[in-house]
């Protein structure tokens, strides 16, 4: 990496390389940046020149790590990996790049990236069963290195009621949460007022009194033990202005359709089959059928409609 004669580049005219810089892949610049100090300036002074190019960082931090760089259509991986023989290997967009310590190693790229190209991490694949011995730490070495704005997702196979506190403790989200790990029956989901988005997909510990304080956008529960009956008064709650008010989106998995029976025991309209309406769902417009309407106390309407998922129906609710 350090001999210049590898990278004929950096003989050319600098017009010259910023020309041929304009048309490498991400993961070549990076390269082309590791191969001298004088590589990385002229990196750093094209970046600098060029910010159109709006680079992020997608970190996966699972058993396999990977470094992700999001900034075109196409997403650019650098992946840690423990055969010397694949070192510097290329496979589509991934390039990979042996370690005897890949979580550290890791750590290093991220940080490289950062300081030398202002690439900001937006996105987070966190694996709390990967490391588990490290989470803590990872999450403390996390913190001063990802922005407010970022898509989160945690998972795992281990009960981790202890290391999303932590997170949730620790980092800052204000915008969308994916949690999809297992977490004890009594488990006490705090969640910032700053998070407008989040999903839970392993909900079995979220009572109607927690679900009645989530005070987000969007809100979306799979198997959860919520029942028709705390459904039906969670509706009234909003309609009577008792509880989330800021709600835009819910989706919660129901039985069957006798379900419906019970929680909609309270005021409704269902619209004609023959009406079509476009509505917005993830900030994406989408035409809505028929639907079944309720209005809140200060004229706010939400619209039902049903969506299968797996062997289980989703009861969506649209406010609008």
């Amino acid at each position: 990496m350090k001999d210049p004669n590898k990278f004929p580049l950096l003989h050319l005219p600098l017009l010259a390389i910023k020309e041929v810089l304009s048309t490498l892949s991400p993961l070549d610049l990076v390269n082309f940046s590791l191969a001298s100090s004088k590589s990385k300036k002229i990196a750093k002074y094209f970046f600098y020149q060029h910010l159109s190019c709006g680079y992020r960082l997608w970190l996966e931090i699972e058993e396999e790590l990977r470094l992700g760089i999001i900034g075109t259509e196409n997403i650019y991986y650098f992946k840690l990996i423990s055969d010397k023989t694949k070192d510097g290997h290329r496979e589509e967009r991934n390039l990979f790049k042996y370690s005897e310590d890949p979580l550290s190693d890791f750590k290093k790229y991220v940080e490289y990236a950062i300081d030398n190209f202002c690439w900001p991490v937006s996105q987070l694949y966190l694996d709390l069963g990967a490391f588990i011995a490290q989470n803590k730490s990872i999450i403390d070495w996390l913190k001063p290195h990802v922005e407010p704005f970022t898509y989160f997702s945690l998972h795992s196979d281990i009960i981790s009621d202890e290391y999303v506190s932590y997170f949730l403790n620790h980092i800052e989200v204000d915008s969308y949460l994916d949690i999809n790990t297992k977490m004890s029956d009594n488990f006490q989901l705090i969640l910032p007022r700053s998070i407008k988005t989040f999903e839970i997909h392993q909900s079995n510990f979220v009572t109607f009194d927690q679900l009645s304080s989530f005070d987000c956008e969007l809100i979306t529960l799979y198997n959860t033990k919520i029942s028709n009956q705390e459904l039906n008064q969670f509706f009234k709650n909003w309609m009577t202005s008792k509880s989330n008010i800021n709600l835009q989106t819910f989706s919660i998995h129901i039985e069957n359709m006798e379900s419906l029976d019970t929680i909609l025991n309270l005021p409704h309209e269902r619209v004609d089959p023959g009406t079509v309406r476009t509505f917005r769902r993830w900030i994406h417009p989408f035409l809505v059928t028929g639907g079944i309407d309720i209005k809140r106390d200060d004229g706010k309407i939400a619209t039902f409609l049903l969506e299968p998922y797996m062997e289980f129906l989703h009861l969506v609710m649209l406010a609008h």
